[in-house]
């Protein structure tokens, strides 16, 4: 179930809002100084014996796209050309946004008009939802405190969602693997320089493209950085330092990492392209630098269980082999073979402690996990971010929040033309989204 996609920003909408109530000038800027801003076009007609604007609230967008507004303390035209003066700001420069409001004396400001955008999402924010549909986790079938071989049912519940949907399984064997049931100890990366990154060697028997780098890790304390996977060709054993270039790995966030070993899946998007019988390593690095009590461990074997290559560290400057060990990983081809697991038989939400999600299946190892589910719709922050539900709704509900405050709303007769025509688009039902019959609530 795909989220509509709705093209107006929230400076698009702002701008309409005010509109319905005569309150809104806008262009580009000409010039001006740190207490000045200067345009040409329309805005000339605008009296300067009384100064029009005197009083009116003038917002810039700079080139760094930040926002400044200040309540104009002069207003001059000369020439067609109109310089508004207003207290200390950030030079603008020529073709920088801008926007007028308060005009007269009456409308609202740049704030009020933002404020009321966001509750018109508020109101709604429990009947309406944006879709996420991501890759989470990679199946267990062994690991610490777990009997070897036996698979771990229980999973944490993805942060922010409010419904589940459907739960699928990658439908492709593993192309090379060390199950995490191989675990005999740990190994930290970026807990010291000695091990800013950690690698392990593999091949692959079949050439084509591989997405799916699962790797068994967990977080010790709470790691600020982020986890970036790199795909490196060989050079006498180790690597080389050369990526391979076709793929770019997911970057992880390091607080996402689980306490207990997880697969935690290193997608690359596009996939990257592999030759068959050739040496490559998996290079794990963090984004930051390292901390001795906030870091992260790779499951590792020490009984040299995986034949197509070793487990290795690096020092910031050089990568050495670890004799008679490996890391555990599972390595899946591209594939669109996704499968559906039936819930309640095959997948449920639970309560015990923290919200999990109960997969009773026996899966391959590493095997990723797909969860498509929703989060509740957020405030727009941005000037370009997309307003997630119906404007038309959110230009009404915005309106009536805004003249409810206001006693002049009684007196203008464009705040009265708009107050009208919001009464008829409010006398609809508020918008929401039908979920899937099978959705699931989470209560987090």
């Amino acid at each position: 179930m795909a989220a509509p996609t709705i093209a107006l920003t929230q400076e698009a909408l702002r701008r309409r809002i005010a509109r319905h109530l005569n309150d809104n000038e806008n262009g580009t800027v000409t010039g001006g100084s740190t207490t000045t801003a200067t345009m040409t076009g329309d805005l000339a007609r605008y009296p300067v014996t009384p100064q029009y604007l005197l009083g009116a609230e003038l917002t810039h967008y700079t080139s760094a796209t930040a926002t400044q507004s200040r309540h104009i303390t002069t207003h001059a035209v000369a020439a067609g050309t109109v310089t508004l003066t207003v207290q200390t700001w950030t030079l603008p420069v020529n073709g920088d946004a801008w926007e007028i409001h308060e005009l007269g004396g009456r409308g609202f400001r740049k704030a009020q008009y933002d404020d009321a955008i966001n509750t018109a999402i508020d109101s709604i924010a429990d009947g309406y939802f944006t879709d996420t549909f991501s890759v989470y986790f990679g199946m267990e079938r062994g690991g610490t405190n777990q009997i070897a071989g036996q698979p771990r049912h229980e999973y944490p519940v993805p942060a922010s969602l409010n419904y589940l949907y459907d739960v699928s399984f990658l439908d492709v064997p593993s192309a090379a693997a060390n199950p995490l049931g191989n675990i005999d100890t740990n190994r930290a990366l970026a807990d010291a320089t000695a091990r800013t990154r950690l690698w392990q060697g593999f091949q692959v028997q079949e050439t084509g493209f591989y997405e799916w780098f699962c790797l068994a890790l967990r977080e010790v304390g709470t790691v600020a950085n982020n986890l970036i996977l790199d795909i490196m060709t060989n050079s006498s054993g180790v690597p080389s330092g050369t990526t391979v270039t076709d793929g770019t790995s997911d970057t992880i966030t390091g607080t996402t990492v689980d306490p207990r070993y997880r697969y935690i899946p290193f997608r690359f998007d596009p996939p990257i392209f592999l030759d068959s019988g050739t040496q490559y390593h998996m290079v794990l690095r963090s984004s930051g630098a390292v901390d001795g009590s906030n870091y992260w461990q790779w499951a590792e074997d020490d009984d040299n269980s995986y034949g197509d290559g070793t487990a290795g560290t690096y020092d910031a400057a050089t990568y050495t082999a670890v004799s008679g060990s490996d890391f555990c990983f599972a390595i899946f081809p591209s594939s669109s073979r996704w499968i559906h697991i039936l819930p309640k038989r095959g997948w449920s939400y639970r309560r015990i402690g923290d919200d999990v999600l109960y997969i009773p299946g026996h899966y391959t190892e590493g095997t990723p996990i797909r969860i498509a589910g929703s989060t509740a719709i957020a405030e727009v922050s941005t000037e370009t971010a997309s307003v997630p539900i119906r404007p038309e709704y959110v230009e009404a509900y915005a309106i009536q929040y805004l003249l409810s405050t206001q006693p002049i709303g009684g007196k203008d007769s464009y705040f009265q033309a708009a107050r009208h025509w919001a009464d008829q688009i409010l006398r609809s039902p508020k918008p929401v989204r039908n979920l899937p019959s099978n959705a699931i609530r989470v209560y987090s």
